[in-house]
């Protein structure tokens, strides 16, 4: 049981280090990246006829540094008679957000990810995951140690 938590413990601090550096790597890309608004040259709408999703096809236009760009995105939907299907029309409509990295302020620490989104704030990609397996290694390991410490007092013959 002591080798197992000593095995949490290390995988604790393993992946804590690793949560650190996702959350530096999230940050720098939020720092360095700029949002632009894009517009939709054509939408596809694919309903599953054995489940109430859609799976939805955007192409989306830009200006990526001064340049015309476009990306596809590809997303799902649950749909039900509250909440209806999106039509072309609507879709087309939208305005989605396009989060990217300009030119002059790549480097080989910051990713050159393009991510849409329906809001122009960055929620991050990684968020607090990284911390959260640690803090369950830390604990898990931890409480295995102190309960094989507990044990091995327990299995002790009784002395006067």
């Amino acid at each position: 049981m002591k080798l197992i938590g000593i095995i949490f413990i290390i995988l604790g601090i393993i992946s804590g280090l690793l949560g650190v550096r996702s959350y530096l790597r999230d940050d720098a890309y939020a720092k360095a990246s700029v949002v632009v608004k894009s517009s939709v040259k054509w939408a596809e709408v694919k309903p599953n006829p054995w489940k109430s999703t859609v799976s939805i096809k955007l192409m989306l236009s830009y200006m990526r540094d001064g340049v015309p760009d476009s990306v596809e995105h590809n997303y799902s939907l649950f749909y039900s008679q509250h909440d209806p299907l999106p039509t072309v029309e609507q879709l087309k409509a939208a305005t989605p957000y396009i989060r990217y990295v300009p030119k002059d302020k790549r480097s080989k620490n910051i990713p050159d990810w393009v991510m849409v989104s329906s809001k122009d704030q960055h929620d991050g990609v990684y968020g607090y995951t990284g911390f959260t397996w640690m803090f369950r290694f830390l604990l898990s390991g931890t409480a295995l140690i102190i309960y094989s410490k507990v044990r091995k007092q327990n299995r002790r013959p009784f002395q006067l």
